[in-house]
């Protein structure tokens, strides 16, 4: 059972608000800095679970807003392969101790950062490229919810104009979110009280979309992104040291 102080409530709310806000001006993001932050007040298992609740209905609020610029054919590819390592994923969420879980997202984040930093041109690659990246994003799904670097690094090493990235990335998340959260419901996973908090701090994921949507044109787009692999690199950092003296 989640049990918060007024404080920690604020904390949580906060984070899902900042964590909005980037995402909606990013395009990618949420659980990213999400599930770093949100450890600092609640377990990991439970911020697993309340950022696939958010995340999910942050996709589900965008998806009309975006849906015009999907790019179907990269969608379906992304998702076949992340159906096939989300349940890899879920064995990792369920059978790892707390401690391991918390090196094991800081390890994934840090993989992220590397991936999004490089910034190589891959347009030309082997589909290859989008299946090892999908499945990969299938593991962290269900183990960590930070699933979005491996799509992020291959939409991006292909160099997917804005719109299509961020219509696209929000249509795999959506659809794999569902995936992730019926495979955490089939297994016991999803207390009420989880529920009941995600639904508590919607209103946080609102704001923050609604703001990122006002500003994301105003934002000098290299120096945001600079800041969020900073928060990034923070977060895993924070994550692997909790692990490590836990």
């Amino acid at each position: 059972m989640i049990e918060l102080s007024v404080a920690d409530f604020v904390l949580v709310f906060g984070i899902v608000l900042f964590t909005a806000f980037v995402q909606s001006v990013a395009g990618f993001g949420f659980a990213l800095l999400a599930v770093p932050l949100l450890i600092q007040v609640i377990e990991l298992q439970q911020a697993v679970i309340l950022a696939s609740l958010i995340g999910t209905s942050n996709n589900i609020f965008q998806f009309k807003d975006l849906r015009k610029d999907q790019d179907t054919v990269q969608v379906k590819r992304f998702l076949y392969a992340s159906f096939i390592g989300a349940p890899a994923g879920l064995a990792v969420f369920l059978y790892a101790n707390q401690d391991a879980l918390k090196i094991i997202l800081g390890c994934g984040v840090l993989f992220g950062v590397v991936l999004l930093a490089r910034g190589r041109d891959l347009s030309e690659a082997h589909v290859g490229l989008a299946w090892a990246m999908g499945i990969i994003s299938g593991v962290l799904l269900t183990s960590t919810s930070t699933n979005g670097p491996p799509l992020v690094f291959a939409l991006q090493a292909r160099r997917s104009p804005p719109a299509v990235f961020r219509a696209t990335l929000n249509l795999i998340f959506l659809v794999s979110g569902l995936y992730g959260i019926a495979l955490f419901a089939l297994f016991g996973e999803i207390a009420v009280e989880d529920v009941l908090l995600a639904i508590t701090v919607l209103p946080a994921m609102v704001v923050g979309v609604l703001i990122g949507r006002m500003v994301r044109k105003r934002i000098d787009p290299l120096r945001f992104r600079t800041a969020v692999l900073l928060l990034l690199c923070f977060g895993a950092f924070s994550s692997m040291y909790g692990g490590l003296v836990g």
